[in-house]
């Protein structure tokens, strides 16, 4: 979800879609990732490993969006996507 609301956001915006980059670590039976989020020039992570790359990622645009969307909708439309969405 959160990465949808992160793509929507740099379509609306036209910025560049977000980039990922993730860390695998752990053993093959129980790998543990975490994500960070390149988005319009400015670089966000997870805050804790997750079991899943999906989770990692999503985690991470999560950050994004909380952090754009803290800075004010005059200067974000982060707050409205995330308002317009139940958060």
């Amino acid at each position: 979800m959160y990465k949808n609301q992160l793509q929507e956001l740099a379509q609306r915006s036209c910025f560049n879609l977000p980039s990922y980059t993730c860390i695998r670590e752990g053993p093959d039976h129980a790998p543990r990732f975490k994500a960070t989020v390149n988005f319009n020039g400015e670089t966000f992570e997870c805050p804790n490993y997750c079991t899943t790359l999906r989770q990692a990622e999503h985690s991470a645009a999560e950050v994004a969006l909380n952090a754009l969307a803290s800075r004010g909708p005059s200067n974000s439309m982060a707050a409205r996507i995330l308002v317009s969405n139940g958060k």
